[in-house]
């Protein structure tokens, strides 16, 4: 095991709200190089556990990196907040925000690297003066038990503002991005993060929900010829929203994409696949539950989509209770 014995530097710290596996994985590697970095954790409890536990562990090459990243609570954030990156789960996003926004700058930048789509511009109404920023990540990070991860396998990180961005949100951009660098995680700018976040969801909208209901990894989708012909009619209904979005020029390979993707990540498990496994509630609401709301907005017909919708629902319940 490797302890860093690292001090953080003094900055204005960069605040992460959720201390799951991506989140857990910028905190590590920030901590490691020297960064100022505070998690911010669901309630005292959980800090409690965390100060309990050590720190974050992570497992990187061949090593367990511990950080005993100082870590707040709703009720124990004392400075404002500047610089925060978010990466819970869409569905506990507004909640958790909503829970420190007496602590947020009303010009902090805002960072989310999470999955799903529709909670950026629900934030920017709840915080107006916020530059609010997206990204994008195909590091593969999972979680071993608390506060104990894997870095599993290196990707690509992109962050970006929306198409509509001004020249303030590109400098924030420009300097987040270098500072949110620490290696081996590599940030690199976008020009149009909006094109990426609409492949990804493409993806995540035929492989996570599919991986869920079949409890397989990633490659087993490819090995069984009907759900492969699932994939196939899933595929076209995003296609037709995104031609009726204007967005086709996006998806112009998308089936070869998904089997590329597929291939790529085949001993993966998705995250909605392990939080089935476990019993928690999943991001389907903003994966394909966001396709299904594009689509009806349109008149278009996704009777594949909102029957993953349905059963991934349906499944999540049964394994809460």
């Amino acid at each position: 095991m490797f302890k860093s014995t690292l001090q953080p530097a003094l900055a204005n710290p960069l605040y992460i709200l959720g201390a799951g596996a991506i989140g857990s994985l910028w905190a590590t590697y920030g901590y490691q190089a020297g960064a100022n970095i505070r998690l911010i954790l669901r309630n005292q409890a959980t800090a409690n556990n965390y100060h309990q536990h050590g720190g974050t562990h992570l497992i990187s090459a061949g090593q367990t990196l511990i950080s005993p990243l100082a870590a707040d609570y709703p009720q124990s954030v004392a400075a404002p907040i500047h610089k925060l990156l978010i990466t819970t789960k869409t569905q506990h996003t507004l909640g958790a925000l909503n829970a420190i926004k007496p602590h947020i700058d009303e010009h902090a930048i805002l960072l989310l690297l999470q999955n799903g789509l529709g909670i950026a511009e629900q934030i920017q109404r709840e915080f107006p003066q916020a530059t609010v920023l997206q990204g994008s990540t195909t590091e593969g990070c999972y979680r071993q038990s608390d506060f104990e991860y894997v870095h599993a396998g290196h990707g690509h990180t992109f962050i970006g503002a929306s198409v509509n961005s001004d020249k303030h949100q590109q400098a924030a951009l420009a300097q987040l991005a270098e500072s949110l660098s620490f290696p081996p995680l590599k940030v690199d700018l976008c020009d149009n993060i909006d094109a990426v976040l609409w492949r990804k969801l493409a993806v995540n909208c035929v492989v996570n929900p599919l991986t869920a209901i079949h409890r397989c990894r990633n490659g087993e989708l490819l090995t069984r010829p009907e759900i492969v012909a699932q994939m196939h009619e899933i595929i076209d209904e995003i296609l037709a929203v995104s031609a009726a979005l204007g967005l086709s020029h996006w998806l112009d390979d998308l089936h070869e994409h998904v089997a590329n993707v597929t291939t790529a990540t085949a001993a993966n498990r998705t995250s909605m696949l392990q939080d089935i496994s476990a019993g928690r509630d999943t991001e389907i609401d903003s994966i394909n539950g966001y396709l299904c709301k594009l689509a009806d907005q349109h008149n278009i017909k996704v009777p594949l989509n909102k029957q993953l919708l349905t059963e991934i629902k349906s499944i999540s319940n049964t394994s809460q209770v």
